[in-house]
């Protein structure tokens, strides 16, 4: 399985709150287009990949959305609006959460109250966790075996204090090429990259 974790710092965690997100400053369409990156290709659902969205923004952050590609149904389309409609629908339980509880609100989509530091312990105990750097190896020459995980942020930096965490927790640095992509763009070329591996075998 591929595990994307995209954190997103003005992440909306209400109903309310995301149509408000959509556009400066809080950038919800950021979120959007990362669902679609992950989780779609032409006319299917990729059926190996498993993305969390950290959501930290307001009211009640923060709250975890997992969606399970193999287990999901259709999320009604591939455009910001529809998205949207996902996040307001799943999200109308977050306010009750208790800390890390998780709740299946469809099939193949969780919430949980967990934060992004707590949810990287998890997945760095279990597979190799990676994290664009500029500085890091070439995923072109890049050695990559069974499970995976690939950390993302939104238009927000991680902070400095978070990298150091991650470096603690031996998550590497991993470079997509000279230049600074958005979110959902970086999700596709780590895809592309291993769909092309897969299809050599």
């Amino acid at each position: 399985m591929r595990f994307f974790v995209l954190r997103a710092r003005k992440g909306p965690t209400s109903p309310a709150a995301v149509g408000r997100a959509m556009g400066y400053p809080d950038h919800f369409e950021v979120i959007a287009h990362s669902v679609v990156s992950a989780l779609m290709i032409s006319k299917q659902t990729r059926n190996d990949v498993v993305f969390h969205v950290v959501l930290e923004g307001s009211p009640v952050p923060p709250v975890t959305v997992t969606f399970n590609s193999a287990s999901m149904g259709s999320l009604g389309g591939f455009d910001e609006a529809s998205i949207a409609d996902v996040f307001r629908r799943i999200l109308k339980p977050a306010a009750d959460l208790t800390k890390e509880e998780q709740l299946e609100v469809e099939p193949g989509i969780q919430l949980c109250k967990i934060s992004f530091e707590a949810l990287i312990r998890g997945l760095s105990g279990r597979m190799p966790v990676y994290i664009l750097d500029k500085k890091g190896d070439d995923i072109r020459s890049a050695k990559f075996t069974g499970d995976c995980a690939f950390i993302f942020t939104d238009h927000i930096p991680m902070q400095k204090k978070t990298l150091s965490l991650l470096k603690r927790l031996g998550v590497r640095g991993l470079s997509l090429g000279p230049k600074v992509l958005f979110a959902a763009h970086c999700i596709t070329v780590v895809h592309n990259e291993l769909d092309r591996r897969e299809a050599v075998g």
